[in-house]
């Protein structure tokens, strides 16, 4: 059985064995042949996570239980449904925290009856009967127990619950095997302990001295002799010296000698051992790092000579012969938990976990030319102020239409660049991609800073994708998040909450998640502003979107959300790290703060989030109270113009499309139609309103699938709704978006700062009155006019005093099933319009899209889209010719900037080239 989780991790010592073991076995060693098999769950094992510690017979333990077997790919089988509390399930109470499971013949157990198929592990999760508690792993994991092939086989343990040790140990080893036989167990060649014919064995051994060890057991018979090793490491102490350079660099750091030099702040600790691939995983006193104390930090780091510039190199650190960790620098890592449920297919030659060798630390990946193997071309960032943002998941993106599988990828969003080209957004923020829990999420339980999470693709994937997005003049935003992390960081691992240096035991501010970075720490800042340059450089990303902003202050008062001089200071900082990289990359704000904290931000150049979501939904749902969509615009509530990125839908929020059919009222809530053409006037008073704005992806669709559950945010996966377009009014609504974003895009001066804005009736708590949106800029005009009435009554909206004419008008887009026709004279301009209709007109002088020259062919198999610098043809086809407007022939899809005739098997358009 396949299961995710998210992982929230107490402290992740290193390997326990033999007597932490969370489940024992009765006999020990487990066969599919054996009879009378009990299963003995230890509640408090060290390697669980406790979350059945200290039940008692009073509440029930049932186990949740199947097995993988060498038919089921590595997935559970035989398990029954979840909540299943049948008598087989049902564990015995054997005293506190030991409960017993009765399984007899395991086969018949399962109901097992194809004789090829045959057991390998024994899954299993604990609960109680009521479903609010489990045991697992410490790490949150499911459990497994090893079922032994037939035949003469041994099992060797340990009671130490390390194999790394910082001090002299006594440990106690023991031999079982499933029949008598002689045996032997030694250290590094010396025997502690022998026996004949027997069925167990243990010695004790004392390791006073630093050094490896390999303690041996071998177990023989007349007919088979089986050997078995466990490593014990004793490494020296770190010792003093000084980082290549004098000033230390965290991760791993290519020296102009092809040496690496890795280095791992660890402030208060004593020791730090490297432990890498190309020494198979052994630990040794030449990987003992150095420290270097430097500004009141300690860092310790080793350089490494004779590794391939071109090869993966996984590594990890033991610190304090306690802790094991990955890298938080790494540009890669591999998740012991989460990498085998990955599809082979999203990245084929994607590094493997040795799963072989351990599975209980996640590794970092070393690859010298990983970050430099990609050619960049040079892309200018869009004006901030015109920004049209489509806010993307890349899990819910792309995949199977009408699933809900969560299998959407990099490369196939990449096959949709095309659609958002067509769209005419000119940025794309993406919900963060850095290593998270899991391989199912939104993204904000970063893990690791500056490592792509392998659910959506390899590095490689994402950077086509950022260099694709440009020659189509789209600006690539990264969410990021930097309030907290989830507990497979690192420097999570490393340290006891109560002294963690890196995170507060509790948020000193009321919007706590997971865990709380300790912001005062040099090293958590320093970390912040690495992984920003890391991002714009390796990946040519052009910006962040920060999540939770108002949990990035230094220090706090009682209210969190009363203006907070510490955020201002700590964004402003994070602000000089991007443009040290990219002087007018995009900063963006999710802070939702007061006017006076956020245009102080404003005034650094950076971009706060603007929340409508509450009126839109009121306005589109049919109804007056808040149904005002006057915050569209920045000043109008006292926030610097041009500051705000206006939205009407986010992933934080519910969409617009379902409430209005859960809570909408008449027509509203009834009729699709109707409610296209309503989330349409929302489209027009969100775009034709002057400023930076967001679409939340699949918005232009009308998608009405829930976004919450009954706890907050539903993080599932949801229906990829690519079929919508099928729909006449959904692709109506689609067409809105189409034409307003294109309009913005190739109008800038009419919506940045050199524009000028008018509306009446926007501002508005009434949908009886008509409203209007008109933007001005010398000869250039375009006016909206909107009947947000549920009624389909007509009625007359009039604009005076304006620059369009009958003779001098031209329509952009209008309301499914209208036909607008412009009276009066002169400058004064009436249009007839039922309720829930809109119509946007412009002066011919403003560029208003691209029109097709021919109708379009529902039995074209391609289609072509103007890209930057190039035509691409998206499709199958035979024959394409290009020409530009003076009607000469092109030699190739590579074009200037113009306006260009493209003919694809007979089938002709216009396309505009950047």
């Amino acid at each position: 059985m396949k299961k995710i989780f998210t992982l929230i991790l107490s402290l992740i010592a290193l390997t326990l064995t033999a007597s932490a073991q969370i489940v024992t076995t009765s006999p020990a060693i487990l066969q599919e042949s054996s009879k009378n098999v009990v299963l003995t769950y230890h509640a408090d094992s060290p390697l669980g996570n406790n979350g059945l510690k200290g039940v008692t017979a009073s509440d029930p333990v049932y186990a949740h239980i199947g097995v993988v077997t060498n038919k089921s790919n590595g997935s559970w089988k035989y398990a029954p449904t979840w909540g299943d509390n049948s008598a087989k399930y049902k564990l015995n109470y054997a005293g506190p925290n030991t409960w017993t499971l009765n399984l007899g013949d395991m086969r018949t157990y399962f109901g097992m009856t194809d004789a090829t198929e045959h057991i390998q592990k024994v899954a299993l999760v604990f609960r109680n009967g009521t479903m609010t508690k489990e045991g697992k792993t410490a790490a949150g994991g499911d459990i497994f127990v090893e079922v032994h092939p037939e035949g003469f086989q041994m099992q060797f343990t340990t009671n130490a619950q390390s194999t790394v040790i910082g001090k002299a140990t006594s440990m106690t080893f023991t031999a079982v095997t499933s029949q008598a036989a002689s045996i032997t167990i030694s250290v590094n060649g010396t025997s502690i302990a022998s026996g004949t014919s027997k069925t167990s064995l243990s010695g004790t051994y004392n390791f006073n001295k630093t050094g490896s060890y390999t303690v041996t057991a071998v177990a023989k018979t007349s007919a088979a002799t089986i050997t078995k090793t466990i490593n014990v490491a004793y490494p020296g102490a770190s010792t003093k010296g000084t980082y290549p350079g004098g000033v230390p660099k965290m991760g791993a750091v290519k020296n102009s000698d092809g040496s690496v030099t890795f280095c791992l702040a660890a402030p208060g600790k004593n020791s730090v051992v490297l432990v890498p691939s190309w020494d198979d995983y052994s630990v040794l006193d030449k990987n003992v790092m150095k420290y270097q104390d430097y500004n009141g930090q300690r860092y310790f780091f080793t350089t490494v000579t004779g590794l391939d510039n071109n090869k993966d190199y996984m590594y990890y650190y033991i610190v304090d012969a306690q802790y094991k960790v990955g890298d938080p620098y790494a540009h890669l890592v591999l998740d012991c938990y989460s990498d085998r449920w990955l599809d082979s297919s999203i990245w084929p030659s994607m590094p493997k976990y040795p799963y072989d060798r351990f599975d209980d630390v996640v590794l970092a990946v070393y690859n010298g030319s990983r970050d430099g193997n990609y050619k960049f071309s040079d892309f200018t960032i869009p004006s901030h102020d015109n920004l049209v943002i489509y806010e993307m998941l890349f899990r819910d993106f792309t995949g199977t239409d009408g699933e809900a599988n969560g299998e959407g990828t990099i490369r196939k969003a990449i096959q949709k660049l095309p659609y958002l080209v067509s769209l005419g957004v000119n940025a794309v923020e993406l919900m963060p991609v850095m290593e998270f829990n899991g391989n199912n999420s939104w993204g904000y339980n970063t893990n690791f800073y500056m490592a792509l999470d392998k659910a959506y693709g390899s590095p490689d994937d994402l950077k086509e994708f950022v260099e694709k997005c440009h020659k189509a003049g789209i600006a690539v935003i990264l969410d990021i998040v930097f309030n907290q992390s989830d507990g497979l960081h690192p420097w999570y691992q490393m340290y006891p909450i109560e002294s963690n240096p890196f995170y507060n035991k509790t948020a000193p501010h009321a919007y706590s998640v997971l865990n709380d970075w300790k912001q005062e720490n040099t090293l958590v800042r320093q970390q912040w502003k690495d992984a920003i340059k890391y991002w714009m450089t390796a990946y040519n990303v052009d910006g962040f979107r920060f999540d939770l902003v108002k949990g990035l202050g230094t220090s706090y008062g009682s209210n969190t959300d009363a203006y907070n001089s510490s955020r201002v200071t700590v964004m402003k900082d994070l602000h000089s790290a991007i443009k040290a990289v990219k002087p007018n990359g995009i900063h963006i704000n999710e802070n939702l703060a007061g006017a006076q904290e956020e245009n102080e931000m404003a005034k650094d150049g950076q971009l706060n989030w603007a929340n409508i979501n509450n009126n839109s939904c009121q306005y589109a749902m049919g109804y007056a109270s808040q149904s005002s969509l006057a915050r569209f615009l920045s000043s109008s509530d006292s926030r610097d113009a041009f500051s705000t990125i206006a939205y009407a839908e986010s992933h934080d929020e519910e969409r617009m499309g379902y409430k209005q059919i859960t809570y909408g009222t008449g027509t509203a809530k009834t009729d699709l139609a109707v409610r296209m053409k309503r989330l349409g006037q929302v489209a027009v008073q969100m775009l034709m309103t002057p400023g930076p704005k967001m679409i939340w992806q699949f918005g232009e669709l009308g998608a009405d699938q829930t976004t919450k559950n009954a706890t907050g945010n539903d993080t599932d996966p949801k229906t990829v709704i690519w079929n919508y377009l099928d729909n006449a009014d959904r692709k109506a609504l689609h067409d809105t978006y189409e034409a307003l974003c294109n309009l913005r895009k190739d109008n800038p001066e009419l919506f940045g700062a050199k524009g000028s804005f008018m509306q009446s009736g926007v501002n508005m708590d009434n949908i009886a009155t008509p409203r209007i949106l008109r933007v001005t800029n010398g000869n250039k005009e375009i006016i909206a006019f909107i009947n947000p009435r549920l009624t389909t009554a007509q009625y007359n909206i009039s604009a005076t005093s304006t620059k369009l004419t009958k003779d001098n008008a031209k329509l952009v887009c209008f309301s499914k099933g209208l036909t607008p026709t412009l009276t009066g004279s002169g400058n004064s301009l009436s249009v007839r319009m039922p309720g829930n209709s809109y119509a946007v007109y412009a002066t011919t002088s403003v560029q208003a899209g691209v029109d097709d020259i021919t109708a379009d062919d529902n039995t074209a198999t391609a289609k072509a889209y103007g890209m930057v610098g190039e035509i691409v043809i998206e499709g199958t086809y035979d024959n394409v010719a290009v020409y530009n407007m003076s009607g000469v022939a092109m030699p190739s899809l590579q074009v200037p900037a113009g306006l260009y005739i493209v003919n694809i098997d007979g089938n002709v358009t216009k396309v505009v080239v950047r």
